[in-house]
C-alpha cells in the first residue's frame, strides 16, 4: 500500500529536476542591467550604420557625392556591435557553440552536465580575460598616440573609443561567464543536498 506522504514527495523531486536544467537567463542585480544597456547601445550602432550606409548609397547614385568615412565607420561599427552585445549574448546562453553532446549528457546525467557547463563558463571567462589583458595596452597606446582610421583631410576617426568598447565588452563578458559558473555551482550544491536528504 502506497503511503500518502510518499506520493506527495514525487512531484517535488520532478520540479527540482526541471529547475536543475533551467536555461532561462538569470537576473543579476547590476550585471544584467549593464549587459542590457550595452545591448541597447549595440542596437543603436546597428541603426546608425543603417542610416550611414543608406545615406552613402543614395548620395553616391543620386548626387554623385558619397558620404566620407562610410567604410571606416562600417568597419568600426561592426566590431563595436560584437563586443557591445557579447555579455548579453553570453547571459542569454546564445553564444555560438555545439551543444549536441551536452544535450545528450543532460538527458541522462544532469549533474554531470552542470559540471560541464561550469567548466565551460570558467574557461570562457579565462579566455576573455586573456583578451582583456592584451587589449588594455592597446587602448592606452591608441589614446596616447592618437591613432585613427581614415585619410587626413577627408575623414578621420580616433580608434581609442573602439578599443575601449572592446576592452569593457570582454571584461563584462568575463564577469557574466563567472556569474553563470556561480549559478551552475549553486545548482550542483543544491542538487547534492536534495539527494543526501
Amino acid at each position: 500500500m502506497t503511503r500518502t506522504h510518499d506520493s506527495g514527495q514525487q512531484p517535488k523531486a520532478t520540479v527540482e529536476q526541471g529547475n536543475l536544467l533551467d536555461n532561462q537567463m538569470p537576473e543579476f542585480p547590476i550585471l544584467t542591467p549593464l549587459a542590457r544597456l550595452y545591448g541597447f547601445a549595440g542596437a543603436a550602432v546597428v541603426l546608425g550604420l543603417l542610416i550611414i550606409v543608406n545615406v552613402d548609397v543614395f548620395g553616391r547614385f543620386l548626387f554623385n557625392r558619397p558620404l566620407a568615412g562610410t567604410l571606416e565607420l562600417s568597419e568600426m561599427g561592426i566590431v563595436a556591435i560584437v563586443f557591445l552585445q557579447l555579455a548579453g549574448t553570453i547571459g542569454a546562453r546564445r553564444l555560438t557553440r555545439s551543444d549536441g553532446f551536452l544535450g545528450f549528457v543532460e538527458r541522462r546525467r544532469s549533474v554531470l552536465a552542470l559540471y560541464m557547463r561550469a567548466i565551460f563558463n570558467i574557461l570562457g571567462a579565462v579566455t576573455l580575460l586573456v583578451v582583456a589583458y592584451g587589449q588594455f595596452p592597446r587602448l592606452i597606446t591608441s589614446y596616447v598616440r592618437g591613432y585613427y582610421k581614415g585619410n587626413v583631410g577627408i575623414f578621420t576617426a580616433p580608434t581609442w573609443p573602439l578599443d575601449a568598447i572592446v576592452l569593457t565588452g570582454v571584461v563584462l563578458g568575463a564577469v557574466m561567464f563567472v556569474a553563470l559558473a556561480g549559478v551552475n555551482v549553486k545548482k550542483i550544491i543544491n542538487e547534492k543536498r536534495r539527494i543526501a536528504e
